[in-house]
């Protein structure tokens, strides 16, 4: 087991003031800082700049709440990262992403109705690391811009490195009463 052992007790310094601004940064969105995070914070400034994006994204990007939690859940199933799965589950449902979407991503259904397909397919493939086709991008574009567009595309990088945190410290998955990372 390459589990990393929690090291906030042993913080002192620069190290437990990033570990204190991270905490309250999370808890003013009341929710924790756990998981990847805690292995991370072996490393406490790589671990501020990974939670501050991380941060970005699920408190302040432009995608819509709905499509945020569909790009982490349904890159969670695509790689198999049950903590970000588990991680997410309630908090998609919170954001209004219907139960029949995450019914269809939990198969590995492709049917998607709208704008869950087309972000579905962009996603897929980014995630083979191609060019994303020029009707495929427009019609992202459409349904959530520009700014949408990049944050998809980077999502799938920020969960990617996430997911690789979780997975290979063998991050005890999340309980149902934790907030998403």
């Amino acid at each position: 087991m390459a589990r990393l052992p929690d090291p906030t007790g042993r913080l002192s310094g620069d190290g437990r003031a990033i570990y204190e601004r991270m905490l309250a940064r999370r808890q003013s969105q009341c929710t924790g800082l756990y998981g990847p995070y805690t292995a991370l914070l072996h490393h406490p400034r790589l671990a501020e700049g990974i939670e501050r994006l991380g941060y970005y994204y699920k408190f302040e990007s432009t995608l819509p709440r709905d499509v945020y939690q569909f790009v982490v859940l349904a890159f969670a199933r695509r790689t198999g990262i049950e903590f970000e799965w588990l991680d997410h589950l309630d908090h998609a449902r919170r954001a209004g992403l219907p139960e029949e979407v995450i019914d269809a991503l939990a198969a590995g259904d492709g049917q998607l109705p709208e704008p869950y397909r087309s972000v579905r397919e962009c996603m897929d493939v980014v995630l083979r690391y191609q060019s994303i086709p020029e009707s495929l991008q427009a019609e992202v574009v459409r349904l959530v811009g520009v700014e949408g567009l990049l944050e998809i595309v980077t999502l799938c990088g920020f969960y990617g490195l996430i997911g690789m945190v979780s997975t290979s410290f063998d991050v005890p998955l999340p309980s149902a009463a934790r907030g998403g990372a």
